[in-house]
């Protein structure tokens, strides 16, 4: 396998060529990982690919590549955190997304979802390849080092007959740190003969027929960046301490409520909570003709708002994180947020 890059002073350009060779078909997709947790060792071997191009984050260290990975990166963080990057495609018997998210969660030592939970755990990311189905979660093997291990994002994608898998597995906080760059990296994968532009990477989800909403953003408020998965974002600043808002829709229904609080409540270190509960946590919120469902969960150090709705065949998600006293002061301003909101 020869690996071919270029690059350019705006962004860095990676070009894998993976040439035919005799594969061992009871590698697993996670050959080469380096944690404690044992990978599955069943999966079926994929024909070889065309050539990739994405953008490489500057921090995101290349390693030498396997029989199984077409791209394969270390980044390191603070008190010896590491997470691997890995991109492996397989055959379609490789098994449907479901399967796929089961046999990630049991790396955690987490056990299974079934099917009707799917939706609230996975989210679509748009591409030029099409949706890539986006997981993330977190969790903690028996005997696992924390350093290099807790918590994995994956993204699985169909591609020309195979399946693809992005992942990222590692220490939970810098995998949490490197998100942005994963999905940007995600968003940024195609074909050789399809060009990687940065303008690709900051255009909100649905760009062709982006859905028509408008809202009056609260003053201190400072514009973000958006990514492949944020239709907005902004930051707040208080005494050094910093709150995320941000914006994020989806078509469908995106899920239960109480998937999708349980999710908020996982990243903030919280237990789920029964669906039987939900209704005392969730506090609605007009904003003229849109109704919000609210719910506000507050963890060890960090503290989450969220509200959602669903409208015109889509579900919109507004959230509001950071530490607990940025966000008990933003969160007068997040619900005039809400309420501005108009379609």
């Amino acid at each position: 396998m020869l690996l071919f890059a270029c690059d350019r002073s705006d962004q860095q350009i990676k070009v894998y060529r993976v040439s035919k060779a005799p594969l061992d078909a009871t590698l697993s997709a996670d050959a080469t990982m380096p944690t404690n947790a044992s990978s599955p060792s069943s999966l079926p071997l994929a024909a070889p690919l065309t050539p990739i191009t994405a953008i490489i984050p500057p921090n995101w260290e290349p390693q030498p590549l396997s029989q199984m990975r077409q791209a394969s990166f270390l980044v390191h963080g603070e008190n010896g955190a590491v997470a691997d990057i890995s991109f492996v495609t397989l055959g379609p018997s490789a098994g449907n997304i479901l399967d796929n998210v089961n046999r990630w969660l049991a790396q955690l030592a987490q056990p299974p979802i079934a099917a009707d939970k799917l939706a609230g755990t996975v989210q679509q990311l748009p591409t030029a390849r099409g949706d890539i189905a986006i997981v993330d979660i977190t969790g903690q093997p028996e005997n696992g080092d924390s350093s290099k291990d807790g918590r994995i994002i994956g993204a699985i994608a169909s591609d020309e007959g195979r399946i693809a898998f992005f992942k990222m597995r590692g220490n939970s906080a810098l995998v949490g740190a490197q998100k942005e760059n994963f999905l940007k990296w995600v968003s940024s994968s195609r074909g050789a003969n399809s060009p990687v532009s940065t303008t690709d990477l900051a255009t909100p989800p649905a760009n062709s027929d982006k859905p028509q909403i408008k809202w009056e953003v609260p003053p201190g408020w400072s514009p973000a960046a958006t990514s492949a998965m944020r239709y907005a974002s902004f930051t707040s600043e208080t005494n050094g301490e910093k709150a995320d808002i941000s914006v994020v829709t989806f078509a469908g229904d995106g899920g239960s409520d109480a998937d999708n609080v349980n999710r908020w409540r996982q990243q903030i270190g919280l237990p789920p909570a029964e669906a039987s509960a939900l209704n005392s946590m969730m506090v609605p919120v007009r904003a003229g003709e849109i109704s919000f469902s609210t719910v506000d969960m507050a963890g060890a150090t960090a503290r989450v708002v969220a509200g959602w709705t669903r409208h015109d065949g889509r579900v919109w998600f507004f959230k509001l994180t950071g530490p607990k006293t940025v966000v008990e002061q933003e969160k007068p301003k997040f619900v005039k947020f809400l309420q501005s909101v108009r379609f």
